[in-house]
């Protein structure tokens, strides 16, 4: 069966973009034997200049939409992993993120006890803030990328591991089972990510996502957005909808009130059922 969403590689082999070769290193090729740059000098296999490593980084999050999308068996992407919702469902992890200070608060420590014990049994480099949970953990170079990016867009975990990935030199960014469409939750966190989708713009990096996440799918343009077809369409629903809702809490409420009316009937009716039920044999006793 083909894959849902073809990785880069898939498609570029077929195309015959790449050779036909196994990856060297963190994603650097071995190059064929003739190589024509835009020099347009003609190098042989030993005089080729060392290419630098492509780095490809692929992020992963828990939506089960794309998260087993990714290119797990693809060795020239790295698998950075983060949230407790990963925690042993990842065929390969080359890095972990916890950023979360918070594991052993009361209320989270059912949680966070066991997913801190099973991280302490894995192998793979882990940044956290420090390592006073996991010995071994690196702690973040938090101030490092807070200098070069700004203090103001680290809304979420996958912020900081897009920007650790750009200022460790990656070319290219996957986001896999990273949707951030809960209302809730993601509200002060997809703005985050827009910012960092820019800076790898501006940066030269390309930022890919599969077509079954939303996370790349840019908010409506202020003023612009709701006066097009689409945007009126989505109002104009919205507003039959809210009629229809209004309505349907309307007879609800008015068969709440009719509901009480008449259990109030009915209590009424209990009492009298039990308290003077034997008024009318009155007429049948002497005194």
């Amino acid at each position: 069966m083909p894959k849902l969403t073809p990785t880069f590689n898939d498609k570029a082999k077929e195309m015959h973009i790449l050779p036909e070769h196994e990856p060297l290193g963190e994603g650097g090729f071995v190059l064929p034997k003739d190589v024509q740059y835009a020099d347009t000098k003609l190098y042989t296999q030993d005089e080729c200049p060392k290419l630098e490593p492509y780095l490809k980084v692929a992020l992963i999050g828990t939506a089960p939409s794309s998260r087993m999308l990714a290119p797990f068996n693809d060795p020239s992407w790295q698998i950075w992993g983060c949230s407790p919702g990963n925690m042993g469902q990842l065929p390969r992890v080359d890095m972990w993120f916890e950023i979360h200070g918070n594991l052993l608060w009361p209320e989270n420590k059912h949680y966070g006890e066991p997913y801190l014990n099973w991280l302490n049994q894995q192998t793979f480099p882990i940044y956290m803030q420090n390592n006073s949970w996991v010995p071994r953990a690196m702690a973040l170079p938090v101030k490092e990328l807070v200098d070069e990016f700004g203090p103001y867009f680290f809304t979420s975990s996958f912020a900081w591991m897009m920007a650790l990935a750009m200022l460790k030199g990656a070319k290219e960014i996957g986001l896999f089972g990273i949707d951030m469409a809960s209302r809730d939750e993601y509200i002060l966190q997809r703005p985050g990510a827009y910012y960092f989708f820019m800076e790898a713009k501006r940066r030269g990096v390309k930022m890919t996502a599969p077509y079954e996440s939303d996370i790349m799918q840019p908010p409506g343009l202020y003023g612009f957005s709701e006066v097009t077809q689409f945007g009126r369409k989505v109002l104009a629903r919205k507003v039959e909808l809210d009629q229809r809702v209004a309505q349907l809490k309307q007879q609800r409420d008015s068969a709440a009130q009719q509901m009480t009316y008449l259990e109030g009937a009915l209590e009424d009716i209990d009492y009298f059922a039990s308290i003077f039920i034997g008024a009318q044999d009155n007429s049948l006793r002497k005194d």
